[in-house]
């Protein structure tokens, strides 16, 4: 019987799945709010080469899950460890731009299995971003939209295609007392959404690197 989380066949010939995870609910952090998704999807006629090179590839993030990404590019590379900036931008009722820097690690325990792990190691909000990017506000007096971002990737080689999982925890501020109602689902809803956006922009571009011919 197959125990591997990864390795689920209800995923195959059906759209991704994203839930939330039980862990964060029940740490206590005052003032800040912590969410935990979790996403899976198979993604058939695919191999791990394919996987990797569509994840290493980061000067093209803000093609692959644009609009969540509106700029991106290596900063620095050593081995299977990297570090990243992305630009993100978000909009509901208010505009967020935030200029966020990864470490990204890759580890490849066997030929058919792959592991990715990416830490925020800054995340800064933009000013004003129709006048430029580079000015952010300063800590403590930023929306707390977003404050930390960690990932871990896991991907498996198996039945025609490659299983990948990806759990992402973020770090925000607490809705504040009297604006709630403005800022609530704001909050919320980013994490998902991204979720979403990280796994079809996944899937799409790995699909683009198959040959010509082949059927995903």
């Amino acid at each position: 019987m197959n125990s591997d989380p990864v390795r689920d066949p209800k995923l195959r010939g059906a759209d991704a799945r994203i839930e939330a995870a039980d862990a964060a609910r029940n740490v206590n952090a005052p003032g800040a709010m912590i969410q935990d998704w979790v996403g899976s999807m198979f993604i058939p006629g695919a191999t791990l080469a394919q996987v990797q090179s569509v994840l290493r590839d980061y000067a093209n993030y803000k093609n692959y899950y644009r609009p969540k990404v509106i700029e991106s590019r290596e900063l620095t590379h050593n081995g299977d460890e990297y570090d990243v900036l992305l630009r993100l931008y978000e909009k509901h009722i208010l505009t967020i731009v935030l200029n966020s820097t990864y470490h990204i690690r890759y580890e490849s325990p066997d030929p058919n299995r792959m592991m990715v792990t990416s830490r925020s190691t800054h995340i800064g909000e933009v000013k004003d971003p129709g006048k430029s990017y580079t000015e952010e506000v300063a800590q403590g007096d930023d929306s707390g939209f977003l404050w930390r971002l960690n990932s871990y990737w896991r991907f498996v080689a198996a039945d025609g295609g490659v299983y990948a999982r990806c759990e992402a925890i973020s770090l925000s501020r607490d809705v504040p007392a009297g604006l709630g109602w403005m800022l609530k689902g704001f909050l919320e809803s980013f994490p998902k959404e991204s979720m979403v956006n990280t796994l079809h922009g996944t899937g799409a571009a790995v699909e683009n690197l198959k040959p010509a011919g082949s059927v995903l």
